[in-house]
């Protein structure tokens, strides 16, 4: 393990070290300039159990690989540290590690409906939430202020929040990823009322847009930086112990940060360990070399004790990252995490013989293998006893060892094709302890890689890591074009990362991601530029600051720097072995039944998850997933307030339904989440344009998404309730794609509304066509997401439009989530439920984009999942590709043959959803990301939109679609049942 390097030319070193629940590695490698290339530069290794003392442990794992490398302490350079400390810490709810939190938000009167801390569990929201409040502030898409900071309620909190003795505060403003300044400006006023003892923190620090899941972010952030800081000094003090040494943190993405920065900000460390151990194989294997120079894909196999992580590499090097939202101890966050596929395999999985039939885990001995296994001498057999031979391990059959190998070369096989993104064979690089149970000869693999010192990727990963510079912002055209808003959004990216530690000359530009906004009409484009550089080494130690002193030793009164069990994160970031439970109350879902009375369905929390994932399907790709507004939903329950569903025909001839929902981009819904106004404000502007007093139900312009939603809660605001019907049966991207324009009802008079006083009405327009236009502009000039009314409807008009249209998404959702309890594929039970068709099964290869007159018009390919053909009641065994077209929502599905022509699948007004493979959420458009894995379905459209005036106000041709509508299923259309008639 020792390579001997000469000292005489000056050469400096560079210790990562991985510190894991169970094992503790480090690396030594060569440095010149704080700059790493070349896998014959690892020195010296050493792998060792995680100690009780972290510190301890630490130091001594470096003083191990110290004297293997046999050279002297004070030619380290830096020291590189990944560590699970802190997601331990709040998976595990230790109460000594977490903090009481304040958030105060900048948001004018928006996002009031959804507050701080609502979506926590139980259990870690009584130990994280210390107070919150909603203050003035806030910027709009396009960059101007929704309000003035306030400076007297700013005071005012800092009194309340000094009154409660709570150490850390949050302030997080509506887009202040794209402009800090209210942020830092209000942290500035509140510092100078609560001194430097409390700790404040400004959410852009975290990065990304998405309002609450940043929010979110930054209260665990806030509630560890305590612990983080004590974490970091003990790193630290070690650092110190070695010399002229710099101390660095491994980050989520692959990147570092000064052992000050991270200690701010301990959540972007998070999730760092799978991101490190594919850095590490990148490097070891050089595929930043000879490999990247091919066409040929790149993966990952990290193989431990109990699981095997399979993940892609980019040509630079770094993990594909994942499209999803991660969801820490129940916590949804917005990091930028790996995209990891796991499955229970290693080696310490326990092998059985059960029927005649060899099986390899999912269960196994973990940390406990040197104990357990056959081969140390234990009585259990493990995975790693079929390769490794010894007097205790002659006695296990042959064609049980075969069996077994096969078995687990199987099972790798198939993970590898679920990442897998391109046809043809890939380059495997594999990595971990337990790599010695996989033979060579996978199917679908052309190079299996295991390089040298694969044994400690984790901690090569950590040692080469850089420093990175994130941009994440809007464009809006205007006296600079997007274009060169990118170019500026680079350098910027390149300016960040130079800040945080990294040279000039080494720095480069490694992601540009650019979406345009639908549902705008002023062009505005998200930016996200991410930008990464080599290490500048300084002289000297790396000095790490605790309340304002020098790194000292822990006292017996601050917490305790301890190893904590390790904890299994799956791709999307959810914990599967948290040792807490959540005190929820578990609802069988097998026996759940809606409460009706009467007339009236009473929605239940349980109600509105189903509702949350329906709604995602009937929105066919748009809308905008309903998740603050579902919280916000949430909490009206909680504070005792009804939410009411009325059946369909109970509503008399002349009673008055109003028509309620939103306007706006999905984008901005995310950031600019909607207050308790915005559709209020709209109906009562047309009640008044109307000459109405008042009315008795609301329903929501579409089904889709949030607009259910959002019906459901102005509805309750009002104290009135929800008719089981809508306009649309689906969502379409027009506001004149409803039945009743169909039947030449007007759209007018009509009224949006921002939430924060402003309205506007239009009373009369000469064609429906017209007052979209209108509608449209002034949602515009209102931030791009304003509430909506149109013109009002009779209870005799409301009986005739698409009958049951929330007891349809609820029978959606409720399918889904039954499928999920059950361990089983919710698209192909949806589709078998609900008369539909699963139309294709495979991954993301392409999406393209562009915006016209507001809306994103666009493609998706979805290529074949290799393992689809296995499914014996497939549709689609000789597959080619699936060619998504889409203008806000899906519109036409065409399988892509290899030979012969192409066919079309599905075309609307058919309902066209991609659902997520993994767990069968819907996804919306803007969530379409290259390498996601989906189930795509159809389901049939009401018999109104496949009639010729139908068809051409809804169907291909009124998208501009050269092909003709054929149903996605044959036979007479069923429409969907109401839950008075299933449950009643």
């Amino acid at each position: 393990m020792v390579v001997p390097y000469g000292l005489s030319n000056g050469r400096s070193y560079v210790i990562g070290i991985d510190v894991g629940g169970t094992n503790t590695d480090a690396v030594a490698l060569l440095s010149e300039s704080g700059h790493v290339t070349g896998s014959d530069r690892v020195v010296a290794w050493h792998k060792t159990r995680t100690t009780a003392d972290i510190q301890k442990g630490v130091e001594s794992v470096i003083e191990e690989v110290v004297r293997k490398a046999n050279i002297p302490s004070n030619r380290v350079s830096s020291l590189r540290i990944g560590t699970t400390q802190f997601v331990n810490a709040v998976l595990e709810r230790d109460a000594g590690k977490l903090d009481k939190v304040a958030v105060i938000r900048l948001c004018g009167r928006y996002s009031r409906g959804s507050p701080p801390f609502a979506d926590f569990p139980p259990g870690l929201r009584k130990l994280v939430e210390g107070h919150s409040a909603f203050v003035n502030g806030g910027y709009e898409v396009d960059g101007r202020a929704i309000s003035r900071l306030d400076y007297i309620e700013l005071r005012k909190q800092a009194d309340i929040i000094k009154s409660r003795n709570i150490k850390s505060v949050v302030v997080i403003g509506i887009y202040s990823p794209s402009n800090p300044d209210q942020e830092l400006e209000a942290a500035g006023v509140l510092f100078s009322e609560l001194g430097p003892t409390v700790d404040i923190f400004c959410s852009h620090k975290i990065g990304r847009l998405g309002f609450l899941e940043r929010e979110n972010a930054s209260i665990l952030n806030a509630s560890l930086r305590r612990f983080a800081r004590h974490v970091i000094a003990s790193y630290a003090i070690a650092a110190r112990r070695l010399g002229n040494c710099s101390l660095y943190i491994t980050l989520n993405d692959g990147t570092l940060s000064r052992a000050s920065e991270a200690s701010e900000c301990p959540v972007k460390c998070f999730l760092s360990g799978p991101t490190n151990s594919a850095r590490g194989a990148a490097f070891l294997a050089e595929v930043g070399g000879k490999l990247a120079q091919d066409d040929s894909e790149v993966l990952v196999v990290d193989i431990g004790g109990t699981t095997t992580d399979v993940c892609a590499l980019t040509k630079s090097g770094f993990p594909r990252q994942s499209a999803a939202f991660a969801k820490i101890a129940g916590v949804r966050t917005n990091f930028a995490i790996p995209d990891v596929h796991s499955i229970a395999l290693g080696g310490g999985s326990l092998v059985r013989e059960q029927e005649g039939r060899t099986t390899v885990g999912p269960d196994s001995v973990a940390f406990r293998l040197e104990e357990e296994a056959i081969y140390f001498g234990g009585q259990t057999l493990t995975a790693t006893d079929l390769v490794l031979s010894n007097p205790s391990t002659q006695n296990i059959p042959d064609r049980m060892k075969t069996a077994g190998l096969a078995e687990i070369n199987r099972a790798v096989g198939e993970a590898i094709d679920l990442v897998k993104t391109k046809q043809g064979d890939a380059i495997v690089i594999l990595v971990g302890g337990g790599v010695i149970i996989l033979e060579n000869g996978i199917p679908g693999v052309d190079r299996l890689l295991r390089p040298e010192h694969y044994e400690v990727a984790n901690a090569v990963g950590a040692a080469i890591g850089k420093i990175s510079g994130l941009v994440d912002t809007i464009a809006v055209p205007g006296s600079k074009s997007v274009d060169v808003q990118i170019e500026e959004a680079k350098r910027l990216a390149i300016d960040r990362c130079i800040a945080a530690g990294g040279t000039r000359e080494t720095a480069e530009v490694v992601e540009v991601d650019v979406v345009p906004i639908s549902y705008v009409t002023n062009g505005a484009t998200r930016l996200m530029v991410r930008a990464v550089s080599e290490l500048e080494e300084h002289d000297g130690p790396g000095v790490l600051l605790l309340n304002g002193g020098e790194v000292r030793e822990a006292r017996s009164s601050e917490p305790t720097v301890t190893a904590t069990s390790t904890c299994q994160l799956g791709a999307d970031g959810a914990s599967k072995g948290s040792s807490s439970q959540q005190a929820t109350q578990v609802v069988d879902l097998e026996t759940y039944r809606p409460d009706i009375r009467e007339d009236l369905w009473y929605i239940s929390e349980t109600d509105l998850q189903f509702l949350q994932d329906g709604t995602g399907v009937l929105g066919v790709g748009s809308c905008g997933e309903p998740y603050p507004t579902y919280i916000a939903c949430q909490q009206e329950l909680r504070k005792g307030e009804a939410i009411t569903v009325r059946r369909q025909g109970s509503i008399g001839d002349l009673e008055i339904v109003l028509v309620g929902g939103f306007m706006g981009s999905p984008t901005v819904y995310l950031e600019r989440i909607p207050g308790e106004e915005e559709v209020i404000s709209a109906i009562s502007a047309v009640a008044r344009a109307a000459g109405l007093s008042s009315f008795d139900a609301i329903i929501p312009n579409e089904i889709g998404g949030m607009n259910a939603f959002e019906a459901l809660l102005a509805a309750s605001r009002l104290g009135k309730s929800t008719l089981d019907t809508d306009c649309v049966a689906r969502a379409y991207p027009y506001l004149w794609q409803t039945v009743r324009c169909l039947d030449g009802v007007p759209v007018t008079p009509a009224a949006v509304g921002d939430g924060s006083g402003n309205a506007k009405i239009l009373e009369t327009s000469s064609d429906a066509f017209q007052a979209e236009d209108v509608l449209r502009a002034a949602c515009t000039d209102l931030g791009s997401l304003v509430g909506i009314c149109i013109n009002p409807i009779r209870g005799s008009e409301a009986r005739t439009l698409p009958p049951n249209s929330f007891s349809y998404a609820w029978t959606i959702g409720r399918s889904i989530a039954l499928s999920r309890s059950r361990k089983r594929d919710p698209a192909r039970d949806l589709v078998a439920e609900h008369n539909g068709v699963l139309l294709f099964s495979g991954k993301i290869v392409s999406v393209v984009r562009h915006v016209s007159k507001g809306f994103t018009r666009g493609s998706a390919t979805v290529a074949p999942l290799v393992d689809a053909s296995n499914q014996d009641d497939a549709p689609f065994p000789e597959a080619g590709s699936l060619f998504v077209e889409f203008e806000n929502e899906n519109l036409c599905a065409v399988q892509k043959e290899p030979r012969g022509e192409d066919k079309v699948l599905a075309v609307c007004p058919d309902l066209i959803t991609f659902l997520d493979r993994a767990n069968g959420a819907p996804l919306g458009v803007s969530d379409y990301k290259y390498g996601l894995r989906v189930n795509v379905i159809a389901l049939r459209a009401p018999p109104i939109w496949g009639t010729e005036r139908g068809l051409k106000m809804g169907g291909p041709k009124a998208f501009g679609l050269n092909v003709e509508y054929s149903p996605v299923t044959t036979g007479e259309y069923a429409p969907p049942k109401s839950v008075w008639e299933l449950f009643s």
